[in-house]
């Protein structure tokens, strides 16, 4: 089978089935196993800085509890983010203590060796520009994909703040509801990839994406099996938890 061009390896949350994820423990463990891009989230804190973190609550991968944007970083730095495990990661050692990191954190450890697709967690005002100018103070704006499930308008002002900055959108009720439509509008944004989950991605939405000049990324990835199903309708890569598996995967199909 040949893969379609570019495939993205992209680290989900860092290599997140082996350290806990959106920590430094993640991305060097990613970085270890030869990614170049990995996938984060992010949202603003109390005080206005950018903290990697999925959850909209803090309960499930820290012990602290409420909303992270209810604390401000340093409260939010004082809490453990190792100590939850989930017996479906492949955990290799204890990461108790491990700490919540910030955007800068990330970028300033990994500069251009890294591709980043960053996630607007939930609309917020001023979080586009602040992602954008993180990103252009460093000279990564060629570096990243900016993504968002539920900001579309976020992702437009990122994209006219820095015309060169590369847009991803995973507009998840679009996709239910009309998925041919949901590309097409991605493509009319300037949009330059479309996520389409593992359970309703088709080899004509991913097809209708490469006519229209954008990437299609596949989510939602659990498995192998749901890993090579993805890549064979030809997505251009996709988000996983456990990026040794897709880079097995990929040696696999080139040496055929």
């Amino acid at each position: 089978m040949t893969l379609a061009e570019p495939f993205r390896i992209i680290a989900h949350r860092g290599a997140s089935g082996y350290a806990p994820e959106n920590t430094m423990a993640a991305f060097e463990r990613a970085v270890a196993m030869g990614a170049t891009e990995v996938e984060t989230d992010v949202a603003f804190t109390k005080d206005g800085r950018l903290l990697l973190f999925h959850d909209d609550t803090l309960e499930r991968t820290t012990n602290g509890a409420g909303l992270p944007e209810d604390f401000t970083l340093a409260e939010l730095l004082e809490l453990d983010a190792g100590s939850w495990h989930d017996p479906r990661l492949h955990w290799d050692r204890d990461y108790a203590g491990e700490k919540l990191i910030t955007l800068e954190q990330l970028l300033d450890r990994f500069g251009t060796r890294l591709t980043y697709h960053i996630e607007l967690k939930k609309p917020m005002p001023g979080l586009p520009e602040a992602v954008v100018a993180a990103l252009e103070a460093r000279g990564l704006v060629e570096h990243a994909f900016i993504f968002s499930i539920l900001d579309e308008t976020g992702l437009q002002r990122a994209k006219a703040l820095a015309p060169r900055l590369r847009i991803a959108w995973a507009p998840e009720e679009l996709l239910a509801a009309d998925p041919r439509g949901a590309v097409e509008r991605c493509a009319a944004n300037g949009f330059s990839m479309i996520t389409l989950n593992a359970s309703n991605q088709t080899r004509e939405l991913v097809e209708l994406a490469h006519r229209l000049g954008i990437e299609a990324r596949s989510s939602g990835i659990s498995n192998r099996e749901k890993m090579i199903a993805a890549a064979e309708l030809g997505c251009n890569g996709m988000t996983i938890n456990w990026p040794d598996w897709l880079q097995d995967y990929v040696r696999e199909q080139q040496s055929v």
